[in-house]
């Protein structure tokens, strides 16, 4: 496993890890909607940086030929299905909005404060 996919996989868990705890906890106080909403939020936020992470990578193997349509193509398609799931989400399963968006923010704010770890520990 490159060092590469040995990052991106421990971003994935982590925040997976905190998501999960937190939709633990939303269960145990009996904030179920809260929950659902939370635990959508998080799987399309990390879903999203899946995907992010996995194009990233093929264009840098593949070299810079196409790399801007290719990357293009992409964000197109990331942004098409983030914004299918959260409408259907939102307007079919009636998931709380403020849940649907803290669990987005709080996952992206845990894969920041890993990648910024793991950057210290480099450093030191």
């Amino acid at each position: 496993m490159s060092e590469r996919e040995a990052f991106v996989r421990t971003t994935v868990l982590g925040a997976a890890a905190v998501a999960g705890a937190a939709v633990i906890g939303l269960v145990v106080w009996g904030r179920w909607a809260w929950a659902v909403g939370f635990g959508v939020g998080a799987l399309v936020s990390l879903g999203n940086f899946h995907l992010i992470a996995r194009a990233v990578g093929g264009v840098a193997e593949a070299g810079h030929g196409r790399a801007a349509h290719t990357l293009w193509k992409g964000a197109l398609f990331r942004f098409g299905v983030a914004g299918a799931l959260l409408v259907l989400a939102l307007l079919v399963f009636r998931v709380s909005l403020p849940a649907l968006v803290a669990g987005l923010l709080i996952t992206q704010l845990t894969m920041v404060a890993l990648w910024l770890a793991r950057a210290m520990r480099s450093l030191a």
